[in-house]
């Protein structure tokens, strides 16, 4: 690996600047889910190509991944991680060929790159890897043998050549890294709708369009639930100082949703959203003794299988010296979380293991939550008026995320949303 990405940026500020020109467009899925797409998909990067150099990141078409998926597990109840993620990348491998044959048809002259070809190096790690390191070297060349480059999302590669993914979501986390390797302003994240709302628009009719929201905003939004944009992506956006744009592949002329912060950045309004994130199981492990390193013991070995645990809370019973230790995971995770946490049982002497399947989280998000009691008030006022038992709270200094029953959790949203008037544009 030649040098890391921070590197390769400290190289372009000192005076390789000609990549700084290039626009970096990511399109998803829904993006290239046929041949009428992509090919509508390649007359915007024509387009495009009017200002400068493109450098283009493709998702896999439509369902492919889950179609791929699907296959695995006909094959093997628990896939080989390793050959899973070989397989999936081919996905993108597929979408990125015929999207650079579209452009080459309208006489543009483009090529199609893997993660490999590239050299997107990511830590060795299956499904769910991280980057590491780019190496500027060839994005370098590969422009100097087309005006579009085509580049796979979603994949990387370990030191010894093993393919890896990135995890849902992974193609946005691939422009944004590429986009500051490459020193580029802005990243555009072309998916199906016109941007970022203040709640899922198919849910809640009224929610409105951002015009423009915080790098903080968006990723709590993105952990919360929302599925515009992958968190890890808007914090690598944030890190780098790479302006994102979530836009609408359909309605190129309309600007979206503009992700930035800093000095520009004015906080005009208390609550920006409220997010919904139906795909979690709570977790917990019964009378655990009270002593030192406990907590940690579970928490270590669910890290060691890439389980991301959140909303934790511990229950102490004076009297037996015991614990309750409870704690939300990603649903996908819940099968692995029990099979560890039962082996932890055993040797920590616990009661026993218990799991809630029909759980959801409902969270309000805003950068300018903190200090202000009063919209924890006026949220448990609502949801208790309605009726909504609220298992669990956790909040930040830009969430507050309440735990409800699944079935609630639209309705819960839906109240929320009305009794700060999100539909309402905030006066700036």
């Amino acid at each position: 690996m030649s040098r890391s990405t921070k590197e390769a940026l400290s190289e372009l500020e000192l005076g390789k600047q000609t990549l700084s020109e290039i626009s970096v467009l990511k399109f998803g899925g829904t993006s290239v889910k046929s041949i009428a797409r992509i090919q509508h998909v390649a007359e915007l990067v024509k387009e495009r190509l009017k200002t400068g150099k493109v450098l283009v990141v493709v998702s896999a078409m439509g369902d492919t991944t889950d179609y791929l998926l699907k296959l695995a597990h006909q094959i093997a109840k628990t896939p080989n991680q390793r050959e899973l993620d070989s397989l999936l990348s081919t996905g993108e491998h597929i979408s990125i060929t015929l999207l650079s044959m579209m452009l080459n048809a309208l006489d543009v002259s483009a090529r199609s790159v893997t993660a490999y070809q590239l050299g997107i190096f990511t830590e060795n790690v299956h499904s769910k890897a991280r980057i590491v390191d780019i190496q500027f070297d060839n994005l370098a060349r590969a422009f100097e043998n087309c005006d579009a480059l085509v580049v796979a999302g979603f994949q990387g590669v370990t030191a010894n050549g093993d393919i890896t993914t990135l995890g849902r979501g992974g193609s946005d986390t691939t422009a944004v890294a590429l986009a500051a390797a490459a020193g580029a302003q802005y990243c555009d994240i072309f998916t199906d709708v016109d941007g970022i709302y203040t709640s899922d628009p198919n849910v809640i009719k009224n929610a409105r369009l951002l015009d423009r929201i915080s790098y903080g905003e968006v990723v709590e939004m993105a952990r919360m639930g929302a599925q515009v944009i992958h968190p890890r992506a808007v914090e690598l956006a944030r890190q780098y100082g790479v302006i994102l744009r979530v836009r609408n592949t359909f309605k190129p002329e309309h600007q979206g949703t503009q992700i930035g912060g800093g000095a520009d950045m004015e906080i005009y309004r208390s609550v920006s959203g409220v997010a919904v994130d139906k795909d979690n199981a709570c977790v917990a492990i019964m009378d655990v003794p009270d002593q030192p390193g406990i907590a940690a013991q579970i928490v270590s070995a669910l890290a060691k299988k890439n389980i991301v645990i959140d909303m934790i809370m511990q229950a102490f019973h004076p009297t037996a010296g015991l614990n309750n230790i409870t704690f939300t995971v990603a649903s996908t995770d819940l099968a692995q979380t029990n099979t560890i946490l039962e082996e932890l049982k055993l040797k920590m002497g616990a009661k026993e293991v218990l799991a809630d399947e029909d759980i959801a989280k409902v969270s309000l998000i805003g950068a300018g939550m903190a200090g202000q009691p009063d919209i924890a008030a006026k949220l448990f006022t609502t949801l208790g008026d309605a009726k909504i038992n609220i298992k669990m709270i956790t909040s930040s200094e830009m969430k507050i995320t309440c735990v409800v029953a699944r079935g609630e959790a639209d309705k819960a949203a839906k109240m929320l949303h009305d009794a700060f008037q999100l539909d309402e544009a905030a006066a700036k």
